[in-house]
């Protein structure tokens, strides 16, 4: 394991999720609402999301999220706080991690049992069970 999987407090899924999000409009300030960004989220787990994007948010900025999940369910609608942004070098790209803030509790045990089951099935050693099966028949 990576030394940041050890510090992970859930496990996450590395596929493409397509995210909206948008800046969460601030109720204090009467700010008005953003447009709706688009992107494919690499990582997903319980407690949070990254994804690549084209804006370079502080540290902190709330956003409005909407994750494509699962075909068969409605998107996940959910907050969530930017607690880190990296650029990556020579492009315009931004690395966000996002830790959600508020998300239904049903929704949040869906993403971690998921990631769960795919965690087991990446360790798993094809090569050695098809050996193995090969070799029993």
């Amino acid at each position: 394991m990576d030394k940041m999987s050890d510090k992970r407090k859930y496990k996450r899924i590395e596929k493409p999720y397509i995210t909206r999000f948008r800046i969460k409009p601030d109720e204090i300030q009467n700010m008005a609402p953003t447009s709706w960004d688009m992107v494919a989220a690499n990582n997903l787990g319980a407690g949070g999301v990254f994804f690549n994007s084209s804006k370079d948010f502080e540290e902190g900025t709330t956003l409005d999220l909407k994750i494509g999940f699962s075909t068969s369910m409605p998107l996940i609608k959910c907050d969530g706080i930017v607690i880190r942004v990296k650029k990556h070098p020579h492009t315009f790209i931004f690395g966000v991690a996002t830790a959600f803030t508020e998300i239904d509790e049903h929704e949040k045990e869906m993403i971690k049992k998921t990631s769960e089951e795919n965690y087991i099935i990446e360790k798993l050693d094809f090569s050695n069970m098809l050996t193995a099966l090969s070799l029993a028949s």
